[in-house]
Protein backbone atom coordinates (compact mmCIF):
# COMPACT_ATOMS: atom_id res chain seq x y z
CA UNK A 1 0.00 0.00 0.00
CA UNK A 2 0.90 3.48 -1.39
CA UNK A 3 1.66 5.79 1.74
CA UNK A 4 0.57 9.64 0.60
CA UNK A 5 3.29 11.96 0.81
CA UNK A 6 2.88 16.06 2.26
CA UNK A 7 3.46 18.49 -0.19
CA UNK A 8 6.57 20.15 -0.61
CA UNK A 9 6.66 23.80 -0.28
CA UNK A 10 9.31 25.83 -1.49
CA UNK A 11 9.32 29.67 -1.10
CA UNK A 12 9.20 30.69 -4.92
CA UNK A 13 6.29 28.11 -5.56
CA UNK A 14 2.62 28.39 -5.43
CA UNK A 15 0.78 25.21 -2.97
CA UNK A 16 -2.18 24.58 -5.27
CA UNK A 17 -4.94 22.64 -4.14
CA UNK A 18 -8.92 21.95 -5.03
CA UNK A 19 -11.57 19.76 -3.65
CA UNK A 20 -14.30 18.30 -5.69
CA UNK A 21 -17.02 15.89 -4.42
CA UNK A 22 -18.34 13.25 -7.16
CA UNK A 23 -21.04 10.80 -6.01
CA UNK A 24 -20.21 7.35 -6.05
CA UNK A 25 -22.00 4.72 -8.09
CA UNK A 26 -24.49 2.79 -5.86
CA UNK A 27 -22.88 4.11 -2.72
CA UNK A 28 -23.92 6.90 -0.55
CA UNK A 29 -20.36 7.91 -0.32
CA UNK A 30 -18.30 10.78 -2.42
CA UNK A 31 -15.05 10.39 -4.12
CA UNK A 32 -12.48 13.22 -2.97
CA UNK A 33 -10.16 14.52 -6.03
CA UNK A 34 -7.10 16.63 -5.50
CA UNK A 35 -7.23 19.83 -8.06
CA UNK A 36 -6.25 23.38 -8.02
CA UNK A 37 -7.21 26.43 -4.86
CA UNK A 38 -4.89 28.92 -5.32
CA UNK A 39 -3.25 29.24 -2.07
CA UNK A 40 -1.28 32.95 -2.18
CA UNK A 41 2.98 32.71 -2.41
CA UNK A 42 4.17 31.87 0.70
CA UNK A 43 5.63 35.47 2.92
CA UNK A 44 8.85 35.79 4.24
CA UNK A 45 7.03 35.63 7.74
CA UNK A 46 8.05 32.58 9.24
CA UNK A 47 4.10 32.18 11.22
CA UNK A 48 2.41 32.41 7.60
CA UNK A 49 4.79 30.02 6.92
CA UNK A 50 3.84 27.72 9.39
CA UNK A 51 0.51 28.69 8.91
CA UNK A 52 0.24 27.64 5.02
CA UNK A 53 1.95 24.03 6.09
CA UNK A 54 -0.70 23.48 9.05
CA UNK A 55 -3.42 23.81 6.76
CA UNK A 56 -1.38 21.56 4.12
CA UNK A 57 -1.23 18.87 6.40
CA UNK A 58 -4.90 19.10 8.01
CA UNK A 59 -5.85 18.96 4.39
CA UNK A 60 -3.57 16.04 3.65
CA UNK A 61 -4.98 14.41 7.42
CA UNK A 62 -7.96 14.78 5.75
CA UNK A 63 -7.52 12.94 2.95
CA UNK A 64 -6.24 10.15 4.51
CA UNK A 65 -9.07 9.87 6.91
CA UNK A 66 -11.61 9.88 3.98
CA UNK A 67 -9.67 7.47 1.84
CA UNK A 68 -9.69 5.31 5.22
CA UNK A 69 -13.07 5.24 5.46
CA UNK A 70 -13.92 4.34 1.97
CA UNK A 71 -11.67 1.30 2.33
CA UNK A 72 -13.52 0.21 5.15
CA UNK A 73 -16.63 1.08 3.04
CA UNK A 74 -15.25 -0.97 0.34
CA UNK A 75 -14.18 -4.22 2.22
CA UNK A 76 -17.23 -4.64 3.89
CA UNK A 77 -19.26 -4.26 0.63
CA UNK A 78 -16.68 -7.23 -0.28
CA UNK A 79 -17.78 -9.00 3.04
CA UNK A 80 -21.48 -8.26 1.81
CA UNK A 81 -20.74 -10.09 -1.67
CA UNK A 82 -18.92 -12.77 -0.12
CA UNK A 83 -21.42 -14.08 2.42
CA UNK A 84 -24.73 -13.55 -0.09
CA UNK A 85 -22.88 -15.87 -2.67
CA UNK A 86 -21.95 -18.41 -0.21
CA UNK A 87 -25.26 -18.55 0.99
CA UNK A 88 -26.29 -18.88 -2.27
CA UNK A 89 -24.03 -21.60 -3.35
CA UNK A 90 -25.34 -23.88 -0.08
CA UNK A 91 -28.83 -23.04 -0.41
CA UNK A 92 -28.48 -24.76 -4.16
CA UNK A 93 -26.07 -27.44 -3.38
CA UNK A 94 -27.77 -28.51 0.38
CA UNK A 95 -23.86 -29.55 0.86
CA UNK A 96 -23.38 -29.40 4.56
CA UNK A 97 -19.46 -30.12 3.95
CA UNK A 98 -17.21 -27.46 2.15
CA UNK A 99 -19.74 -24.69 1.29
CA UNK A 100 -21.57 -24.87 4.88
CA UNK A 101 -18.51 -23.83 6.36
CA UNK A 102 -17.62 -20.74 3.90
CA UNK A 103 -21.66 -20.02 3.96
CA UNK A 104 -20.90 -20.07 8.02
CA UNK A 105 -17.54 -18.27 7.95
CA UNK A 106 -18.60 -15.67 5.37
CA UNK A 107 -21.70 -14.54 7.89
CA UNK A 108 -19.45 -14.52 11.06
CA UNK A 109 -16.62 -12.15 9.13
CA UNK A 110 -19.50 -10.15 8.16
CA UNK A 111 -21.23 -10.39 11.17
CA UNK A 112 -17.50 -8.96 12.74
CA UNK A 113 -17.20 -5.77 10.34
CA UNK A 114 -20.83 -4.61 10.68
CA UNK A 115 -20.45 -4.83 14.76
CA UNK A 116 -17.39 -2.56 13.87
CA UNK A 117 -18.83 -0.51 11.66
CA UNK A 118 -21.70 0.34 13.97
CA UNK A 119 -19.73 1.24 17.22
CA UNK A 120 -17.95 3.36 15.38
CA UNK A 121 -21.19 4.92 14.15
CA UNK A 122 -22.03 8.50 15.94
CA UNK A 123 -24.80 7.01 18.35
CA UNK A 124 -27.57 9.36 16.81
CA UNK A 125 -26.54 8.84 13.24
CA UNK A 126 -29.47 7.46 11.25
CA UNK A 127 -27.31 4.96 10.13
CA UNK A 128 -27.68 2.94 13.66
CA UNK A 129 -30.77 1.33 12.72
CA UNK A 130 -29.71 0.38 9.53
CA UNK A 131 -26.65 -1.44 10.35
CA UNK A 132 -28.46 -3.14 13.39
CA UNK A 133 -31.42 -4.26 11.37
CA UNK A 134 -28.76 -5.84 8.95
CA UNK A 135 -26.46 -7.48 11.98
CA UNK A 136 -30.15 -8.89 13.30
CA UNK A 137 -30.80 -10.06 9.89
CA UNK A 138 -27.75 -12.35 9.19
CA UNK A 139 -27.47 -13.70 12.65
CA UNK A 140 -31.07 -14.62 11.92
CA UNK A 141 -30.10 -16.53 8.74
CA UNK A 142 -27.43 -18.31 10.51
CA UNK A 143 -28.39 -19.08 13.92
CA UNK A 144 -31.55 -21.05 12.53
CA UNK A 145 -34.33 -22.61 14.74
CA UNK A 146 -34.07 -22.14 18.46
CA UNK A 147 -34.31 -25.55 19.14
CA UNK A 148 -30.73 -26.96 16.83
CA UNK A 149 -27.46 -27.46 18.03
CA UNK A 150 -26.73 -24.87 15.10
CA UNK A 151 -28.48 -22.24 17.27
CA UNK A 152 -26.04 -23.14 19.80
CA UNK A 153 -23.08 -23.11 18.30
CA UNK A 154 -24.16 -19.43 17.10
CA UNK A 155 -25.09 -18.20 19.92
CA UNK A 156 -21.80 -19.44 21.25
CA UNK A 157 -19.92 -17.62 18.63
CA UNK A 158 -21.85 -14.41 19.21
CA UNK A 159 -20.63 -14.54 23.19
CA UNK A 160 -16.95 -14.77 21.99
CA UNK A 161 -17.49 -11.76 19.17
CA UNK A 162 -19.54 -9.53 21.98
CA UNK A 163 -17.14 -10.18 24.97
CA UNK A 164 -14.22 -8.17 24.16
CA UNK A 165 -16.20 -5.75 22.84
CA UNK A 166 -17.85 -5.42 26.43
CA UNK A 167 -14.83 -6.02 28.37
CA UNK A 168 -11.91 -4.41 26.57
CA UNK A 169 -14.10 -1.59 24.53
CA UNK A 170 -16.18 1.26 26.14
CA UNK A 171 -19.41 0.87 24.84
CA UNK A 172 -22.43 3.44 25.61
CA UNK A 173 -25.39 2.07 27.66
CA UNK A 174 -27.61 2.49 24.65
CA UNK A 175 -24.68 0.04 22.57
CA UNK A 176 -24.51 -2.26 25.66
CA UNK A 177 -28.36 -2.64 25.66
CA UNK A 178 -28.64 -3.43 21.68
CA UNK A 179 -25.77 -6.21 22.53
CA UNK A 180 -27.84 -7.64 25.51
CA UNK A 181 -30.88 -8.08 23.03
CA UNK A 182 -28.62 -10.26 20.50
CA UNK A 183 -27.13 -12.26 23.11
CA UNK A 184 -30.42 -13.01 25.86
CA UNK A 185 -30.02 -16.74 26.07
CA UNK A 186 -32.62 -19.18 25.01
CA UNK A 187 -35.80 -19.73 27.18
CA UNK A 188 -34.61 -23.47 27.51
CA UNK A 189 -32.11 -22.14 30.11
CA UNK A 190 -34.62 -21.10 32.36
CA UNK A 191 -35.25 -25.14 32.84
CA UNK A 192 -31.49 -25.57 34.30
CA UNK A 193 -32.35 -22.43 36.20
CA UNK A 194 -34.88 -24.34 38.05
CA UNK A 195 -33.12 -27.61 38.16
CA UNK A 196 -29.78 -25.40 39.87
CA UNK A 197 -32.51 -23.88 42.38
CA UNK A 198 -33.12 -27.87 43.38
CA UNK A 199 -29.24 -28.32 44.07
CA UNK A 200 -29.31 -30.23 41.01
CA UNK A 201 -26.16 -29.97 38.75
CA UNK A 202 -27.64 -29.72 34.99
CA UNK A 203 -26.07 -30.01 31.71
CA UNK A 204 -23.53 -26.73 31.06
CA UNK A 205 -25.04 -25.23 28.25
CA UNK A 206 -24.92 -21.85 27.04
CA UNK A 207 -22.57 -20.62 30.53
CA UNK A 208 -20.45 -18.16 27.52
CA UNK A 209 -23.77 -16.95 26.41
CA UNK A 210 -25.15 -16.09 30.08
CA UNK A 211 -21.45 -14.72 31.32
CA UNK A 212 -21.29 -12.25 28.18
CA UNK A 213 -25.26 -11.33 28.63
CA UNK A 214 -24.81 -10.29 32.24
CA UNK A 215 -21.24 -8.16 31.49
CA UNK A 216 -24.01 -6.51 28.30
CA UNK A 217 -26.30 -5.84 32.05
CA UNK A 218 -23.94 -4.43 33.32
CA UNK A 219 -22.63 -2.11 30.85
CA UNK A 220 -26.10 -1.14 30.07
CA UNK A 221 -26.70 -0.13 33.62
CA UNK A 222 -29.17 -2.27 34.33
CA UNK A 223 -27.82 -3.64 37.40
CA UNK A 224 -30.64 -5.30 39.37
CA UNK A 225 -31.33 -7.86 36.06
CA UNK A 226 -27.24 -8.23 36.06
CA UNK A 227 -27.29 -9.39 39.82
CA UNK A 228 -30.31 -11.87 39.24
CA UNK A 229 -28.11 -13.40 35.98
CA UNK A 230 -24.85 -13.80 37.61
CA UNK A 231 -26.35 -15.31 40.93
CA UNK A 232 -28.66 -18.27 38.61
CA UNK A 233 -25.09 -19.12 36.86
CA UNK A 234 -22.97 -18.84 39.63
CA UNK A 235 -25.35 -21.35 41.48
CA UNK A 236 -25.06 -23.43 38.79
CA UNK A 237 -21.67 -23.75 37.87
CA UNK A 238 -20.90 -24.50 41.79
CA UNK A 239 -23.56 -26.97 42.02
CA UNK A 240 -21.69 -28.89 38.67
CA UNK A 241 -18.18 -27.77 39.94
CA UNK A 242 -18.99 -29.94 43.34
CA UNK A 243 -20.27 -33.09 41.47
CA UNK A 244 -17.58 -32.90 39.16
CA UNK A 245 -14.32 -31.16 40.25
CA UNK A 246 -12.77 -31.52 36.84
CA UNK A 247 -15.71 -30.94 34.06
CA UNK A 248 -14.66 -28.78 31.59
CA UNK A 249 -16.30 -27.83 28.54
CA UNK A 250 -15.36 -27.66 24.47
CA UNK A 251 -16.30 -25.17 21.79
CA UNK A 252 -14.78 -26.89 19.15
CA UNK A 253 -12.08 -25.61 17.10
CA UNK A 254 -13.75 -22.24 15.88
CA UNK A 255 -13.42 -21.16 19.57
CA UNK A 256 -9.71 -21.35 18.79
CA UNK A 257 -8.04 -20.61 21.80
CA UNK A 258 -11.18 -20.16 24.06
CA UNK A 259 -12.23 -24.11 22.73
CA UNK A 260 -11.54 -25.57 26.25
CA UNK A 261 -12.85 -24.43 29.35
CA UNK A 262 -13.46 -25.67 32.67
CA UNK A 263 -15.93 -24.95 35.29
CA UNK A 264 -12.85 -23.24 37.56
CA UNK A 265 -13.06 -20.71 34.63
CA UNK A 266 -16.33 -20.11 35.06
CA UNK A 267 -16.93 -19.77 38.91
CA UNK A 268 -13.84 -16.91 38.58
CA UNK A 269 -15.59 -15.50 35.66
CA UNK A 270 -18.89 -15.14 38.02
CA UNK A 271 -16.89 -13.73 40.90
CA UNK A 272 -15.24 -11.19 38.75
CA UNK A 273 -18.76 -9.61 37.17
CA UNK A 274 -20.27 -9.56 40.83
CA UNK A 275 -16.57 -7.56 41.77
CA UNK A 276 -17.04 -5.31 38.71
CA UNK A 277 -21.02 -4.93 39.74
CA UNK A 278 -20.61 -3.88 42.57
CA UNK A 279 -17.68 -1.70 41.84
CA UNK A 280 -20.14 0.05 39.79
CA UNK A 281 -22.29 0.57 42.25
CA UNK A 282 -19.50 2.39 44.61
CA UNK A 283 -19.36 -1.05 46.82
CA UNK A 284 -16.14 -0.88 47.11
CA UNK A 285 -15.71 -3.62 49.81
CA UNK A 286 -17.95 -6.06 47.94
CA UNK A 287 -15.80 -5.45 44.90
CA UNK A 288 -12.49 -6.38 46.81
CA UNK A 289 -13.71 -9.60 48.51
CA UNK A 290 -14.80 -10.94 45.28
CA UNK A 291 -11.84 -9.84 43.67
CA UNK A 292 -10.18 -12.06 46.38
CA UNK A 293 -12.39 -14.98 45.90
CA UNK A 294 -11.44 -14.89 42.42
CA UNK A 295 -8.31 -14.98 43.12
CA UNK A 296 -8.74 -18.27 45.63
CA UNK A 297 -10.47 -19.64 42.48
CA UNK A 298 -6.81 -19.90 40.26
CA UNK A 299 -3.62 -17.63 40.02
CA UNK A 300 -2.81 -16.43 37.49
CA UNK A 301 -6.40 -15.20 36.24
CA UNK A 302 -7.47 -15.82 33.40
CA UNK A 303 -6.85 -13.15 30.45
CA UNK A 304 -10.64 -12.54 30.70
CA UNK A 305 -10.76 -12.35 33.87
CA UNK A 306 -7.35 -10.01 34.55
CA UNK A 307 -8.72 -7.15 32.42
CA UNK A 308 -11.92 -6.82 34.31
CA UNK A 309 -10.17 -6.87 37.75
CA UNK A 310 -7.59 -4.30 36.07
CA UNK A 311 -10.62 -2.11 35.52
CA UNK A 312 -12.26 -2.52 38.51
CA UNK A 313 -8.71 -2.01 40.56
CA UNK A 314 -8.34 1.44 38.34
CA UNK A 315 -12.17 2.48 38.99
CA UNK A 316 -12.06 1.92 42.61
CA UNK A 317 -9.21 3.94 42.86
CA UNK A 318 -10.51 6.86 40.73
CA UNK A 319 -13.25 7.27 42.82
CA UNK A 320 -11.35 6.95 45.78
CA UNK A 321 -9.55 10.06 44.60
Amino acid sequence: MSVARPPQVNNDSNLTLRMEKKPKTNMNNTHITVSSVNIPPLLLSRSKRFGVVRHALAALMFFMVLSEGMRAEASLEQLRLEYHEARATFRKTRDYGKDYRESIASAHALIAALLNQWLNLPEHSGEVSIVCGEIKTVLKDTTGSRFTERYRQEKSFLARALWPLLSEGKPTPRQANFMAQLIKPQKGINFYDLLSRLGQPTEPLGWDVQLTYALALIRSGNDEQAQKRINLLHQKVSINHTHNPKGSLDYGPEAGTGRYRDYVHYLQLCEVLHALRTAVSNDHTSARKHIENARKHREPLSPEAARLVAEIVLRIEEQKN
